[in-house]
This record gives structure tokens, C-alpha cells and sequence, in this order.
């Protein structure tokens, strides 16, 4: 089945999901709703088939998400749904196996979902239901939102309009206006007028309908949106958290303790962060509304860079033994132990995936590291470019991008690369830029620079963003102390 003009909903499924996903476009196409599916208009492994993938989902009118195990931790499923959001799609999320814990995406968690699990046919009854009158309701915004008035013929002589003064002129084509809409009303109408038909948003969809008449007249949100997190220099190492836009400073720690590293939960609503005791530091939680401060972890070691798992169930860090280790512990600070370790190596820096199934992080020693990506179950690292040369702070985007920085003494810069090691680029030039962070939709890079990169003045730090090629690069802060470590959050 083909993309045509006519309403279409397209599949994300988990190939696992096959036998099932089969048997449900079956039955919604029985149920008269138009689905896509990939396997029945691409070829696998063809090199047109992202690309096609994204044409589909940009000309459908929502996405039919199938929930599962496998789904859930399919990257493919979450781009799409990612992909789908950012272009405003209808999602229609169908629990198929498994439970809202194990099958559900964080981003899914608050959609209305329908569940096939134990009443499949009324299920899929539901959900054509609840697809059709969509539909409806947008084909109706549609209608009322294109009114089409022509003007009647003139049928009187040509006038000599030179004849006319100013004001005689705007009269007369006051007038041909007024004839026209009156004329146009009456003949689109029986004799007896009827009000408008109000439109409804029925309970099973979602009354958030960003559409205005035609799906070109949609307008993106091109500008950076969330929170971003980092260390501030005032009177020692201090958290602070601004806007995207640089808006809406504040500080959220403030004791003699020096504090950094910190970085967002996936809600926004917390942050993680560290704080020096002198020989040692341990990871503590601040609620970013309140200001309240609690300490998780309790290891008197020099712990570092921890970072919440996507699903918020997790915190990985590095810790201090013969070597530093990556580490793992629960959300609340419980359970801490070792995730993995390499003798004669440090581990350090780890980043999750967007899906929270895989772990990025650096390996090396001091300011000498490669990046590698590991599985979080499976345990076995895998090099992602040997050419290149990092601290190791590093980010992965949404849309399957990394970025860190490299370079010597006061010349580090930003470079971005795909997951394999490939389209290696650099982006900035000349301000010692490091620390490097993506917004939540992937489009935009926060990171560190100097503006004294001359004078060498340690100093001089500030936060940036720029978009993910380098281009519109926007200083956030200007202060006479140091800002830096940026992560970028909701």
C-alpha cells in the first residue's frame, strides 16, 4: 500500500512483533482505516529506506505505535515516535504485550492507550473508533477553515474610474466586496439559513490539535525550548539552572561545598549532582522547584559525572578504585556496585542512550581517551572511532549523533560523528569549547567557551549553544566567573 491523498496512519512496530503486527493492519484495514506499512512499500537495508521512513511519517495523519518488550527497546521505534513528535503526529499507543512498566516508553506514558492484551476485537473496535473520529475532526477543522468567496461578474459597463474622486473609488469597492460575500453566502446556502455545526473533540482523542487547515501550514518551533543545567563559579562551585534562552537564571545550591557535574532527570523535576568533601565526593538530588537537597550516595569516595537513565530507574557513575569503574545504583542511591572495569584503564563519563538500553562512555587515561558503547546487558564495548582523542565528557542525541571535544591546551573543540565512527565534523574553532550537551529534540549543542582564549584566562568560561552544524552560535551567559558544565534537560 502506497502513501496517497487519502488519510493514512503509519505502523511502528518491533520486528519481533511480526505475526501479531500482520494481523492487526489486517484487521484495521477490515475496520476501513488506511495503515503503512514499511516491509509493504520499502525494501530492508536499501540505502532510500530512512529517508523514506521519514517521508512516510511526515505524510501521515498519525502513527499507530505497537507496544511491547521488544518495541520498547527497539532504537528504531523510539526514533520514529521522536521523529513523529517533532513533526506534531497523532501517536495512538497499543499495549500489545507485556505491561505499561516493560512495554511502555517514558514519552508514552501519559497518552491514552488501548489494550489488545485480553480483548483484542473489541480493542481494535476501540481504537478505529477513536482513529476515525480524528479523522473527522480534522477533515471538519479543514472544511471550516477554507472559506472560498468569489466575486459575481460586473454586469454593468466598464466605468471610467478617472471620473470618479478618491472616496467615490473606496465606496464602490467597498461595495463590490460586500455584493460578492453576500452573493457567495446565498448561493452556498439553502433558503432557510443553518447555523454553523460546532465541532466536538470526542473523549478518545486527545483535544490538543495543532493542525490549522492543511498540514504546509504547520509551523515548527524552530527555537531552542528546556532547561539547562550547570556549574557556576559565584563564591566557589555553585548549581545554577537557566532557560534554553538564557532566561530565567537562578541558583540552586548555595553552602561552602563545592558542587558540579550535575545533570537533569528525564522530567526536569530533579537533578543530580556532586559535592566535594575534600578527600572525597558523593552524589546528591536536588528538587529544582523547592531547592530541597538530599544526599544518595554515602561511599566516601571521589565519585563523578552521574547521569538518571531515561526510564528514571537508574544512576550511573564512575568510581574510584585501582582504576576509576563504571558504576551503577538505583534512583534513590540504593544498591550501588559495579557496572564495568578494565585493568590499567579508567572508565569514566558514562552517557545513556536516548532508549536507555545502551551506555556510552570514555576509556583511556587522564586526557587521553577513546569513546566506546557498550549494552547495558550484554557487557562488551565496542570502539567507536580510533582516530580521535577526548576527556571523555561526551552526549548522545535523540537523533543518533555524538558529540564531545578534543584538542590540546586551551584548543579544544566541539566535533559531532554517527554512532559508527563515521561523518567525524568539527563544529566550532578558536574558543576552546568542551563540555558538550543536546537539547532534548537533538537540534541544538550546549557547550563551554572562553572568551579570552588569547589571555588564556581560566576565567572567562561561558555557556553557549549552537545548532547541531555549527551554525547560530548564542552566548547564554556573560559573567566575570566561570560557567560551565552545561547539560541540557526539560
Amino acid at each position: 500500500m502506497s502513501t496517497s491523498s487519502a488519510p493514512y496512519f503509519f505502523l511502528s512496530y518491533s520486528r519481533e512483533d511480526t505475526a501479531k503486527q500482520k494481523r492487526i493492519v489486517r484487521e484495521l484495514r477490515e475496520r476501513g482505516i488506511n495503515v503503512w506499512v514499511d516491509i509493504e512499500n520499502l525494501t530492508p537495508g536499501t540505502p532510500t529506506w530512512e529517508r523514506e521512513i521519514e517521508k512516510a511519517i511526515r505524510g501521515s495523519t498519525g502513527i499507530v505505535v505497537l507496544l511491547s518488550p521488544e518495541s520498547n527497546n527497539s532504537e528504531w521505534v523510539r526514533r520514529e515516535i521522536s521523529f513523529g513528535e517533532q513533526h506534531r503526529k497523532r501517536i495512538f499507543p497499543v499495549l500489545i504485550e507485556g505491561d505499561d512498566h516493560t512495554s511502555t516508553p517514558l514519552r508514552l506514558v501519559s497518552h491514552q492507550r488501548v489494550d489488545l492484551r485480553t480483548k483484542f476485537e473489541s480493542g481494535l473496535d476501540e481504537l478505529a473508533t477513536a482513529i476515525k473520529e480524528y479523522i473527522g475532526v480534522k477533515e471538519e477543522i479543514a472544511t471550516q477553515s477554507q472559506v472560498n468567496i468569489k466575486a459575481p461578474r460586473p454586469t454593468t459597463p466598464a466605468l471610467d474610474l478617472k471620473k470618479f474622486g478618491v472616496p467615490a473609488l473606496i465606496a464602490l469597492v467597498g461595495l463590490l466586496a460586500v455584493g460578492g460575500i453576500y452573493a457567495a453566502v446565498n448561493n452556498s446556502r439553502d433558503e432557510t439559513p443553518t447555523p454553523p455545526p460546532v465541532t466536538t473533540v470526542p473523549p478518545d482523542v486527545d483535544p490538543v490539535i495543532t493542525e490549522t487547515a492543511t498540514e504546509p501550514a504547520i509551523i515548527e518551533n524552530d527555537e531552542p525550548t528546556g532547561k539547562i543545567i550547570f556549574t557556576c563559579d559565584i563564591q566557589g562551585s555553585e548549581i545554577c539552572i537557566m532557560n534554553a534562552d538564557g532566561s530565567n537564571w537562578r541558583r540552586l545550591t548555595d553552602t561552602s561545598l563545592a558542587s558540579s557535574s550535575a545533570s537533569l532527570a528525564p522530567d526536569g523535576r530533579k537533578a543530580v549532582f556532586m559535592v566535594n568533601y575534600g578527600n572525597y565526593s558523593e552524589i546528591h538530588e536536588v528538587d529544582i522547584n523547592s531547592g530541597d537537597i538530599q544526599q544518595l550516595t554515602d561511599l566516601n569516595k571521589g565519585l563523578g559525572a552521574p547521569e538518571i537513565s531515561p526510564d528514571n530507574r537508574y544512576i550511573i557513575f564512575h568510581y574510584p578504585a585501582r582504576n576509576l569503574q563504571l558504576w551503577l545504583m538505583n534512583r534513590d542511591g540504593s544498591n550501588p556496585q559495579e557496572l564495568y572495569s578494565e585493568s590499567g584503564r579508567d572508565i569514566h563519563d558514562g552517557i545513556w542512550s536516548p532508549d536507555g538500553t545502551r551506555i556510552l562512555f570514555a576509556l583511556g587515561k587522564g586526557e587521553n581517551n577513546k569513546l566506546y558503547i557498550m549494552d547495558f546487558n550484554v557487557r562488551e564495548p565496542q570502539l567507536v572511532n580510533d582516530t580521535i582523542d577526548t576527556r571523555g565528557r561526551s552526549d548522545w542525541s535523540p537523533l543518533d549523533l555524538i558529540a564531545f571535544d578534543q584538542g590540546g591546551f586551551f584548543q579544544h573543540d566541539v566535533y559531532t560523528m554517527n554512532l559508527d565512527g563515521s561523518g567525524l565534523t568539527k563544529l566550532t574553532d578558536g574558543t576552546n569549547a568542551q563540555g558538550v550537551s543536546f537539547s532534548p529534540d537533538g537540534q541544538w549543542i550546549a557547550f563551554t567557551a572562553y572568551t579570552n582564549v588569547a589571555g588564556r584566562d581560566q576565567a572567562s568560561c561561558e555557556i553557549f549553544i549552537m545548532r547541531t552544524d555549527g551554525t547560530d552560535v548564542r552566548q547564554l551567559t556573560n559573567n566575570k566567573y566561570c560557567d560551565y558544565q552545561p547539560r541540557w534537560g526539560n
